[in-house]
């Protein structure tokens, strides 16, 4: 019998595959997007991981299985520090100014994206990690898409930094527990649930498309 997990792709993988072709990814890949889309996106992602945190820390607090809270508050700690010490410098070194950073706001889609993943958080604790699944999943799936397919060119790309933090080891060793937790939590769930988490996760590949689109 499958896991939840490979039927899961299954349902995602046409949708992750456009996403690696979006325009916005392959002009990084390339190294040919514009300097100030890129600015954009970074903003637009900063705001993101902001709220990704605080999903991560809701879940986490509501957790009854030690092994996901444990998971979860590490996750959640780990992803700050990444928001602190990586996104933050990069940001400046972009020239986004703090003024800016406080100031701006979510995209319309991003906003949009974000408020489901919590609603889906309040109903569940593998509701919610069924969403947040598909977004760490997705950036490990199209990173490494891209990657084997710009190899050449990603090596003059100013943006090659980005391709080799999802590609990483440590992200992929993340990423795959988070992959075998929600197998362990989902094993031996009813028909009905598994038809929900699958459409929690489509759901969710169809607003990270979106996502991309709003930097073409």
């Amino acid at each position: 019998m499958s896991k939840i997990t490979e039927k899961l792709f299954e349902k995602v993988v046409e949708q992750w595959n456009e996403s690696a072709e979006n325009a916005f990814v392959t002009g990084m890949a390339e190294g040919t997007l514009d300097p100030n889309k890129y600015s954009a996106y970074m903003l637009q992602d900063y705001y993101y991981l902001t709220d990704y945190i605080e999903i991560l820390n809701c879940l986490y607090e509501g957790a009854e299985d030690a092994e996901i809270a444990d998971f979860l508050k590490n996750a959640a700690a780990a992803t700050g520090v990444e928001k602190e010490t990586v996104h933050v410098p990069n940001m400046k070194a972009l020239g986004i100014t703090d003024e800016e950073i406080k100031g701006g706001k979510k995209a319309p889609d991003s906003a949009e994206y974000l408020e489901y993943m919590k609603n889906i958080a309040r109903e569940g604790t593998i509701y919610g990690i069924t969403a947040l699944l598909q977004c760490s999943w997705s950036y490990a799936y199209i990173a490494r898409t891209v990657t084997d397919r710009y190899k050449e060119k990603l090596e003059s790309s100013p943006y090659i930094d980005w391709f080799r933090a999802y590609t990483s080891e440590g992200y992929t060793l993340a990423n795959d527990r988070w992959i075998a937790i929600l197998d362990r939590v989902a094993d031996g769930i009813s028909a009905d649930e598994e038809k929900k988490l699958c459409s929690i996760f489509e759901k969710c590949a169809h607003y990270e498309k979106c996502f991309w689109n709003m930097f073409i």
